[in-house]
């Protein structure tokens, strides 16, 4: 899921990519070439409005116009050598222009760094419980500290977020297996508010729980259901305008929106508390 000034794009589960105004109503959508064997995971929006695609089980980078009307660019093959991806997760694009990707399965968990014309330029992970290693790199974000640019990635089968820099060096990390405070299981997503916080989709404990930049946990939102502001297995969280969250409620196949730290937004500014029918991207399972 990808949002930017209200508008927000989803992929899923029938690989197709939908684009929504900040009221939720469809403005455009449009279907991958190939779908028999899975459907995308990661989307991400460029500084032009192009948008991105980690096309997982094509193991491929797609690049489209902002409707979806042109495919501009492909790149990417099935490997584990430099620009090729086993099963492709999530994809984030800094203030250069860089895009980053990530990647994972028969041990090729990792996060590989490309120009913007789709040129490889590094990678670093592997499969691993040390750190700066992964077990799954889920979701990633770009965060902004003290004029730098990092990278958070959602480090889901280790339970935890770490951090980088964008030439891959690791700094810290955070996170560990349980349902307390503080604690995660298989966080999907990971995404930045205005102010520095943190905030991270917990695919396994139905929540999204907010943390202080260094890790500190702030508190949680949600519970297991399927009910307005319950969660059946989230799959992403995107930040939006006024720290506005968007979560893919993937189990309940929608997208709910809500303004931390309290309640569902309410349809007074014609936002709807929820969407329905929209899936957040393919199952959690079978090595996906």
């Amino acid at each position: 899921m990808s949002v930017k000034t209200g508008a927000f794009h989803v992929a899923d589960k029938t690989g197709r990519i939908q684009g929504f105004d900040a009221a939720g109503k469809l403005l455009c959508e449009w279907s991958l070439p190939d779908v028999q064997y899975g459907q995308p995971v990661g989307i991400a929006l460029e500084s032009d409005g192009n948008l991105l695609v980690n096309d997982s089980h094509y193991h491929r980078i797609l690049r489209y116009s902002p409707d979806g009307s042109k495919l501009l660019a492909s790149w990417g093959s099935e490997g584990t050598g430099p620009g090729q991806f086993t099963f492709g997760r999530d994809i984030v694009v800094d203030s250069e222009g860089f895009i980053y990707a990530g990647d994972y399965g028969g041990g090729n968990d990792r996060i590989q760094k490309f120009s913007r014309d789709g040129r490889f330029i590094l990678e670093w992970g592997g499969m691993g419980t040390e750190p700066g290693k992964f077990q799954r790199p889920q979701g990633m974000a770009v965060e902004k500290r003290g004029g730098d640019e990092l990278l958070l990635v959602a480090d889901a089968v280790n339970h935890r977020i770490q951090r980088f820099t964008m030439e891959g060096q690791w700094i810290s990390s955070f996170g560990r297996l349980g349902q307390e405070d503080g604690a995660l299981r298989y966080p999907y997503s990971v995404a930045v508010g205005a102010d520095g916080t943190v905030f991270v989709c917990e695919y396994g404990n139905h929540r999204i729980q907010r943390f202080d930049p260094d890790g500190k946990s702030l508190g949680s939102w949600g519970r297991a259901g399927h009910g307005e502001g319950e969660l059946a297995h989230p799959w992403d969280v995107a930040v939006g305008p006024d720290d506005r969250l968007y979560i893919a409620d993937c189990e309940n196949d929608r997208v709910q929106v809500i303004r931390w730290p309290a309640e569902i937004v309410a349809a007074d500014r014609g936002l709807s508390p929820v969407f329905p029918a929209m899936g957040a991207g393919d199952d959690a399972d079978g090595g996906r």
